[in-house]
C-alpha cells in the first residue's frame, strides 16, 4: 500500500468534518498521516487528532481492522503510552483522537547526542514498562523509533502509534516489513512473520544504545556531544 500521495486536510476543512472539535493547530505531516492540536469541546480539552490516509479504511477488512486496533489501543492505560480517546472515518478518511503531549518527540530532542547514562536508562525503562503493558493486553508497536516517542516536560517517555507503524520495503525479501531501518530486528528483515514482542524489545535496545552512545549500533564511531 502506498500512503507517499496523501494530502493533510487544511484546518478549515477539518473545522466542518468534525465541528465537535475546535482546531487549533496543524503539528506535522507524514506518508501515514497528518497531525493537528484540537480542543474537545464538549469537555474543554486540549488534545492530538491524527488524520490517517483513506487507503487504510479501502475496504471492509480493512475498516474492521482498524477499528479493532483502535479500540484495542483504546482500552491501554499506562503514563508511558499516548492515550486514544476517540476513533472514526470523516471525508473517507479515519481518525484517531489521543492524548495531547506538548513536548518534543524522543528524537528531535536527542539525535545524535550522548546523555547521561542515568537519563538515558530513565527513558529506555519508561519505554519499557509502557511496552510491556501493551504486550500485556496483546498488542505489539512494529515501529518503536525516536520518532514515535515524545517526552513530556519532565522527561517521561510516551509511545505512540500503536499498529500504526510503517510499512517499508526489505532490501532481502519482497515481503512488506513493519519497522524502521536501523530500529528493526534483523530477523524481521528476512522474515516478517517474526515481528512480535522480542523485536519491539531490540529496538528499545537500539534507542539505549543511541542515548548512550549518539549513534545507532552499526554508525561509523564519531566524537558525540553529550547532554
Amino acid at each position: 500500500m502506498s500512503t507517499t500521495s496523501f494530502q493533510p486536510p487544511e484546518l478549515s476543512e477539518l473545522s466542518e468534518l468534525l465541528p465537535a472539535y475546535g482546531m487549533e493547530e496543524f503539528i506535522a505531516a507524514g506518508g501515514m498521516g497528518a497531525v493537528y492540536r484540537a480542543r474537545q469541546l464538549s469537555l474543554d480539552r486540549e488534545v492530538a487528532l491524527k488524520i490517517l490516509p483513506a487507503e487504510l479504511v479501502a475496504d471492509e477488512e480493512m475498516r474492521t481492522q482498524f477499528s479493532e486496533e483502535a479500540k484495542a489501543m483504546a482500552r491501554l492505560n499506562h503514563p508511558n503510552l499516548i492515550g486514544i480517546y476517540d476513533f472514526g472515518e470523516v471525508g473517507g478518511m479515519p481518525y484517531l483522537v489521543m492524548e495531547y503531549v506538548s513536548g518534543q518527540s524522543l528524537h528531535d530532542s536527542f539525535h545524535g547526542v550522548a546523555i547521561d547514562p542515568e537519563a538515558a536508562v530513565s527513558i529506555a525503562t519508561g519505554i519499557a514498562d509502557g511496552l510491556a503493558h501493551a504486550h500485556a493486553a496483546g498488542i505489539i508497536h512494529r515501529d518503536i523509533k525516536p520518532a514515535n516517542i515524545l517526552l513530556t516536560e519532565d522527561t517521561r517517555p510516551k509511545i505512540g502509534d500503536f499498529g500504526l507503524a510503517r510499512p517499508i520495503e526489505s532490501d532481502s525479501t519482497d515481503a512488506v516489513v513493519f519497522g524502521t531501518p536501523g530500529y528493526t530486528a534483523p530477523e524481521v528483515l528476512t522474515n516478517p512473520d517474526l515481528v512480535g514482542k522480542e523485536s519491539d524489545v531490540f529496538s528499545v535496545g537500539v534507542i539505549l544504545y543511541e542515548l548512550l552512545t549518539g549513534e545507532l549500533p552499526g554508525d561509523p564511531v564519531v566524537p558525540a556531544s553529550r547532554k
